[in-house]
């Protein structure tokens, strides 16, 4: 058998596997994390976590995605896989520590009141509200890069039904080639509020939440003159994840939690 947990960052649900002997490099296939992740018939998540051994920070973070494949970076992953680390003696309880991931050196803290905060790698705008046109109309979409792409676009609504429509084409949008963005949309409740709704690419659907996409949208807002920060950003979950930027950067922090743990069984892929 062979043990994992499953854990969620305000929504984002992750399967967790601690492989810093690498001893499961050969479970950890794009196509066994792909049957892993699959809902109703296997364990189900947004993405997979590996931790890694790191000679050079408290460990190393891999991500794949639901369809198995390997991406840089996942905000809530990150947070996720911090607490994780803390409870396997992989990284400190208390105070800040640095891991890194695909995207590059991370610090990461565990709060008293059971938050994690992560500080991103530096973020890059490629550019604000360019036209781009789709089989439904044109978007004013912004294109900014928090580890991952993100294609943010900013709406009145996002009950009306546009998100469904608009979010898939945009995420497989040209102007995003050869790997598209994902499609983020953000609905403004103030200087320092905001609702939000993803459409990650990887997993081809709406997630529950999206760390690097918050920090997309209060990146592209406050470049836009719409936000303040630090903010709060309310996920489709309803969870909130706090968005701000210090001395070190731009960071995300919210609820990380373990969900259950779990071993698969030896023939786990019959099915």
């Amino acid at each position: 058998m062979t043990d994992f947990v499953k854990m969620s960052g305000a929504g984002n649900d992750f399967i967790v596997f601690d492989n810093r002997d690498s001893s499961l490099d050969t479970l950890l296939t794009r196509e066994n994390i792909r049957r892993l992740c699959t809902r109703s018939l296997s364990v189900g998540a947004d993405g997979l976590l590996e931790l890694r051994e790191c000679p050079h920070t408290s460990f190393r973070m891999k991500y794949y995605n639901s369809d198995g494949g390997e991406a840089h970076m996942c905000g809530n992953g990150g947070r996720c896989i911090s607490a994780f680390a803390a409870a396997a003696g992989a990284a400190p309880a208390s105070g800040r520590f640095q891991f890194m991931s695909g995207a590059g050196l991370h610090s990461a803290e565990l709060f008293p009141d059971g938050t994690v905060g992560l500080w991103m790698t530096e973020p890059v705008i490629h550019f604000l509200e360019e036209e781009i046109t789709t089989s439904a109309g044109v978007v004013a979409v912004s294109y900014a890069d928090t580890g991952v792409p993100h294609a943010v676009t900013f709406v009145d609504n996002l009950s009306d039904g546009i998100f469904e429509k608009l979010a898939p084409m945009i995420r497989a949008h040209p102007s995003f080639l050869p790997e598209g963005a994902n499609s983020t949309f953000v609905s403004s409740l103030g200087r320092s509020q905001a609702v939000m709704r993803t459409w990650e690419r990887g997993v081809e659907g709406e997630t529950l939440a999206c760390g690097t996409g918050a920090v997309a949208a209060a990146l592209v807002g406050r470049e836009l003159g719409l936000f303040d920060l630090p903010m709060d950003i309310r996920m489709k979950s309803g969870l909130l994840l706090s968005v701000g930027l210090d001395k070190s950067g731009w960071w995300l922090r919210g609820e990380a939690r373990t969900v259950y743990a779990g071993s698969l069984k030896d023939h786990w892929y019959d099915a």
